[in-house]
């Protein structure tokens, strides 16, 4: 999710039609400067008249007029409001029903044979066996998630040069760890919080996978946080852990990038995808915010800037989603400016999201099914079996992607986001767990 404290910060295309988008300038605000010329020529005005000016009359001032950018709301009827969206925050009010959803260590299975000695053919860059260096962002990174911003700069690990066959190990305590080196009796692997270390033991993992998917959030990041007291990185482990079990059973090759509930920085989440090189990188979420009262579900789903195969499973992931959740009765919320497959630039040019941005030879996706911030899907999501749901859509829509040329829908325009959606997800206070 994304914070609206970021979320007045959108820098609207050139094409957006006046209707559905807030005034963004005050170009005709007196500025203090002209207003102190304005005092004084008054002042002396009134010393040739003989009067004496009122106190402060030439000194007074005010700041300039500033209005903060505001997001179009839409209505239940889809129509767009010049509404601002409000900034209170989300109350949290723990309730004992959401104990039956935490998590219990997972069981660590050895890895599954690939599905299909043949599949069918994708994009070369997704069925790329060699992993790829991590890219290098500039210093001003724009990460995925909603704290403050706290100027941390710490610079990238150097690319690997690793090409074992053993990419990663997965740890008794379901920690994932991207390997860098091999000895004879360790392995040198980067931690959940972007650091290197050596280990001695356990499960090894070789690629290429089928598919990859990232529970977000996690630890002391929880994401957003519903009005029912449910964390977002508990529903995206669960929905992740429903959604391999699923994908083994059809007999695909699968993995986590955690499984448990520990932080896992950006750069750790890319550089465990790039090595174990899968067909596909789903990052899964389920949104914040503000939202308004909306006719169906209000899913979003975000894919790789100028990807036809991100595109493409983003867009069967949206049909897929909307189809399982179109006869379950709910006050739906959305906004009708994202609702839809898109993809969100930064000021740089390239992908917003790091996970989408750093795994640039990867079919990637990050999905928000829902909104966990509005009171009836948080009760939703707090429902086994609508969770089982969710897994089960986003199996069938993988499905699709792998055996068919589907092409999916609810494509709409992407935008450009400018500003810092501040330090979630990077390396500063991160603490890694015992591995």
């Amino acid at each position: 999710m994304i914070s609206p404290e970021h979320a007045v910060s959108f820098r609207w295309p050139e094409w957006t039609p006046n209707l559905a988008r807030a005034d963004v300038t005050d170009a005709g605000a007196p500025t203090v400067a002209s207003m102190r010329t304005f005092g004084a020529f008054v002042t002396v005005a009134l010393l040739l008249l003989g009067c004496g000016a009122p106190s402060g009359a030439a000194g007074g001032e005010r700041s300039s007029g500033v209005r903060s950018e505001a997001s179009p709301s839409p209505t239940a009827a889809l129509t767009v409001g010049p509404e601002p969206i409000s900034t209170a925050a989300v109350v949290v009010i723990p309730t004992a029903e959401l104990e039956s959803l935490e998590l219990s260590p997972t069981p660590t299975p050895t890895p599954t044979p690939v599905r299909d000695p043949t599949p069918p053919p994708v994009s070369e860059s997704a069925a790329a066996l060699t992993p790829p260096p991590t890219v290098t962002p500039e210093p001003d990174d724009v990460r995925l998630f909603d704290e403050t911003p706290t100027g941390d700069t710490r610079p990238d690990l150097p690319p690997s040069d690793y090409r074992g066959d053993v990419r990663a190990l997965r740890t008794q305590n379901g920690v994932m760890l991207p390997i860098r080196g091999v000895t004879t009796d360790k392995y040198l692997v980067v931690t959940p919080c972007y650091n290197l270390d050596s280990v001695t033991g356990g499960l090894p993992i070789s690629g290429a996978l089928d598919v990859v998917i990232d529970p977000g959030h996690g630890g002391d990041e929880p994401g957003a946080v519903g009005p029912n007291g449910l964390k977002e990185s508990t529903v995206n482990l669960r929905v992740a852990e429903l959604l391999r079990a699923e994908l083994m059973d059809r007999g695909y090759s699968v993995e986590l990038t955690r499984y448990s509930d520990h932080r896992v920085t950006i750069q750790s989440r890319a550089e465990l995808a790039n090595a174990l090189a899968p067909r596909v990188f789903m990052s899964i979420h389920h949104n914040g915010g503000f939202p308004e009262p909306f006719p169906v579900a209000g899913t979003e789903v975000f894919v790789q800037l100028g990807d036809p195969e991100s595109s493409r499973l983003g867009g069967i992931v949206f049909e897929e989603i909307q189809s399982a959740f179109a006869d379950v009765e709910a006050d739906w919320m959305g906004n009708v400016e994202t609702f839809g497959v898109a993809w969100r630039q930064n000021d740089e040019g390239t992908d917003l999201y790091g996970v989408l941005r750093r795994t640039p030879d990867l079919v990637s996706i990050l999905t928000e099914a829902m909104f966990i911030t509005t009171a009836a899907e948080a009760d939703l999501l707090a429902m086994p079996d609508i969770l089982e749901t969710e897994a089960i859509a986003l199996a069938d829509s993988l499905d699709r992607w792998f055996d068919t040329d589907d092409l999916g829908s609810g494509f709409v325009d992407g935008v450009v986001f400018e500003g810092d959606l501040g330090n979630g997800g990077g390396t500063e206070g991160c603490i890694d767990p015992p591995l």
